[in-house]
């Protein structure tokens, strides 16, 4: 394969990025009235293309029909509404990809029989939940009958064969999907969207050829023939970014009704990175990031942080007894804007120092708002602004430089030992961790950043458990204690015994005898910085 090939199979990557803009009142108005033909045209093309999905119908990239055959009316242009369609399709193809996802998960814990869960997977998959009728593909050995699930050609010895799907799975499909839109991903509403997706039809980019602007967008607007010409100023972040700037514009109305001129750009992704360590991080407590190397990172982020977050509140109190809404005032839209562009700023710091080092990959909690080993006030700033921003950053870094992100269960990783493995309640006050059973004594955050990196292994394993409950995490380690050190682990309400060989008292009772329990080595105390 030649290079070119090469390049041109290799994934490729597109990244958005917000101009400021010099365009005067009048053309600003002229494109802000699209907005409303805009979503009037969203929700009548919603509609239509969710009533093709209830019939069974797959949805079509491109739009399979002309203007005159939509069951809506619209003022904007036939060029217009294929923008619109394509901003749709885009919309519940996502949407769909989610509820594939969440039933995934719902044929995964049912108690259903392996050909019927291979069946519902194999639907699941062609997202043919409303389909009258299916017929899989699948492969039969000539020899001896078996049956395999497969759409591939096949082989030597095997036969081609269709196998019809039981109308009560179909059923059960459509019942698993109603039950994932109520309670896990509901359909969008996008008529109330405050975004158009322009390409290249209505909204064409051309570089400027003075030295005032950087860019100017040839916008479309209701009238016929009339088009708005919008300046943009690029800044250094987009201008220092690979990739060749896309012919197309998202355009945002904000919550003031200003507009938003967003550009992107396409390069491609780099190759995933072929040796070297990984290393575990843990969200900390007084620390944005805790590393398995004994590393802490954004300690003097915290402070500035809580002071912030400690007058917004105030802020928020005083506004409240005066009756006024928090989003319209003005200064506490600000403190908001500063939280979150520091935070922001501290993740991106950090996460580029860390891409730079030598080593392979990182390994994370799974990123969920519910779970907990984090301090209130801590909790409350990162779940607000910090975790898109983690989770946005760690897909460019996999994107920009190759670097493998693990996502694994962050269930117990406050209160398991990254020694001898025993979760316990008593193992962690506040910022110290010291063993109820090994006598292990570490910074709490580092020995979680440990526990997180030691999940890497469910990973590997092709069991990440990112979805397992709490209590399906809690058993699992404890049969992993147990099989390591060939007793149970100690009871999380027992008080009051000496582990033999320890020259402290333990705060649990082992619930095996003495000899079966470990000694604590004195190269197990690490100092609490």
């Amino acid at each position: 394969m030649t290079a070119t090939g090469a390049l041109q199979k290799q994934a490729i990557k597109v990244r958005a990025y917000p101009l400021p803009t010099f365009a005067n009142e009048g053309k600003l108005a002229r494109v802000h009235a699209l907005l409303g033909p805009w979503r009037d045209a969203l929700g009548g093309m919603q509609a239509q293309l969710h009533r093709q999905i209830l019939t069974g119908q797959p949805l079509m990239k491109r739009m399979p029909t002309k203007i005159t055959d939509l069951t809506f009316t619209t003022e904007l242009s036939a060029r217009q509404v294929k923008s619109v369609y394509n901003q749709t399709f885009q919309a519940l193809n996502s949407w769909t990809g989610l509820v594939r996802n969440a039933v995934r998960e719902l044929i995964g814990g049912s108690g259903l029989d392996d050909e019927t869960r291979t069946v519902l997977y194999r639907v699941n998959a062609r997202k043919a939940w409303y389909a009258k009728e299916l017929v899989l593909p699948i492969l039969v050995n000539k020899a001896t009958g078996e049956v395999r699930h497969s759409d591939g050609k096949p082989g030597k010895g095997w036969a081609a064969a269709e196998l019809p799907v039981p109308a009560e799975l179909l059923k059960l499909c459509r019942h698993m999907v109603k039950q994932v839109g109520k309670r896990a991903v509901s359909l969008p509403d996008l008529s109330r969207v405050n975004t158009m997706l322009m390409d290249g039809t209505i909204a064409q980019v051309e570089p400027s050829k003075n030295s005032s602007f950087d860019y100017w967008i040839r916008i479309s607007t209701l009238v016929k023939r009339d088009v708005a010409w919008i300046p943009l100023k690029a800044h250094r972040f987009f201008i220092d970014s690979p990739g060749e700037v896309s012919d197309f514009v998202q355009l945002n109305v904000l919550k003031d009704g200003s507009l938003q001129f967003v550009l992107q750009k396409k390069s491609p992704i780099a190759r995933p990175r072929p040796e070297g360590e990984y290393l575990g991080l843990d969200w900390g407590m007084k620390s944005l990031f805790a590393a398995s190397d004994g590393r802490l990172f954004g300690v003097g982020a915290m402070p500035h942080l809580t002071e912030l977050d400690r007058q917004a509140l105030e802020l928020a109190k005083s506004l409240q007894r005066q009756g006024i809404r928090l989003k319209t005032n003005r200064r506490y839209r600000n403190f908001q804007r500063r939280m979150r562009e520091y935070i922001v700023n501290e993740v991106n710091r950090i996460l580029n120092k860390l891409s730079t080092e030598d080593i392979q990959g990182l390994v994370v909690e799974k990123l969920d708002a519910r779970g907990g080993g984090m301090s209130r006030e801590m909790n409350r700033l990162v779940t607000r602004f910090g975790r898109a921003a983690i989770r946005k950053k760690l897909a460019a870094l996999t994107e920009d430089t190759g670097l493998d992100v693990i996502e694994v269960n962050a269930a117990y990783t406050s209160k398991e030992c990254s020694s001898c493995g025993l979760v316990h309640d008593g193992n962690r006050k506040g910022l110290k961790f010291s063993c109820r059973f090994c006598g292990r004594k570490t910074h709490a955050d580092i020995n979680g950043a440990r526990v997180v990196l030691s999940r890497r292994s469910w990973h590997t394993q092709g069991d990440s458990k990112t979805k397992s409950q709490r209590g399906t995490v809690r058993q699992r380690l404890d049969d992993a204690f147990k099989a390591r050190w060939g007793c149970a682990p100690p009871t999380r309400g027992s008080t009051g015994s000496r582990i033999p060989g320890s020259r402290r008292r333990s705060a649990v009772r082992l619930a095996t005898a003495p000899s079966q329990a470990p000694v604590r080595m004195r190269e197990n105390v690490e100092k609490v910085p």
